[in-house]
């Protein structure tokens, strides 16, 4: 069975997975609310994008059915009018997610083989790698450098890094989960981060939650990660 789109993002988030922040929203002030800053001094809102999210595995984004992003109130009333009549002819609910800045778009996907078991595939425009699951660091770091090499973004040591840091997560994600298969797409990679920006998940039962991750299992050179920005 598909996975609801926030449930999924929430299961990635748990463990240590950055995704977008998104919710499910039923008007144009629930969208308002989500989208207000609270320790502001004015009331312009966090940009942001609507998407309407269809049953099973249709994305959060598409032609037709994304709108952003919205910088203030007008803007975002204007767009959760015009995506209403969508959400009621078609089925399914309207999303309110961070208009996330530019970067490189790739797409995880995990896939169990008969033969092969387990395996990760991280795929761009130009470009598609495959390992096995579980990844160690030095599989983590091959794959980094593989995907790297075929993108201007990222190209620092820390930028790899990231990327180790990222597939180690989604690969610990793939094994303790429960879940049968996934695609992250997209992922966009910032110049020294990332956010999944949309995620199916399909799985036979409810996704299992193991205890949150201490930042040194699994993931020891995650330690000399950190991200830009504000924290």
């Amino acid at each position: 069975m598909f996975i609801d789109k926030i449930e999924g993002l929430h299961a990635l988030e748990h463990y240590g997975i950055r995704v977008v922040r998104a919710k499910y929203v039923d008007s144009a002030e629930d969208v308002i609310a989500f989208a207000g800053r609270r320790d502001a001094e004015d009331d312009r809102p966090v940009p942001i994008e609507l998407r309407v999210v269809g049953q099973g595995k249709q994305p959060l984004s598409g032609r037709g059915v994304t709108h952003g992003p919205l910088l203030d109130h007008e803007a975002i009333r204007r767009a959760y009018a015009e995506l209403a009549p969508r959400v009621e002819r078609a089925g399914g609910r309207i999303v309110a997610a961070d208009a996330v800045g530019d970067g490189t778009d790739i797409a995880i996907t995990g896939r169990s083989d008969e033969a092969l078991g387990k395996c990760l595939t991280v795929r761009s425009a130009v470009h598609c790698v495959q390992r096995m699951v579980p990844l160690d660091e030095g599989g983590a770091e091959a794959l980094a450098r593989n995907v790297q090499g075929f993108h201007h973004h990222g190209a620092s040591e820390q930028g790899r890094r990231m990327l180790e840091h990222l597939l180690l997560r989604v690969s610990t994600f793939f094994e303790d989960s429960g879940v049968e298969s996934f695609d992250l797409d997209p992922v966009r990679i910032h110049e020294n981060g990332y956010t999944v920006l949309d995620a199916t998940l399909r799985s036979r039962a409810s996704l299992h939650r193991k205890a949150r991750l201490q930042r040194e299992d699994h993931d020891r050179k995650s330690l000399d990660y950190h991200p830009s920005g504000r924290q």
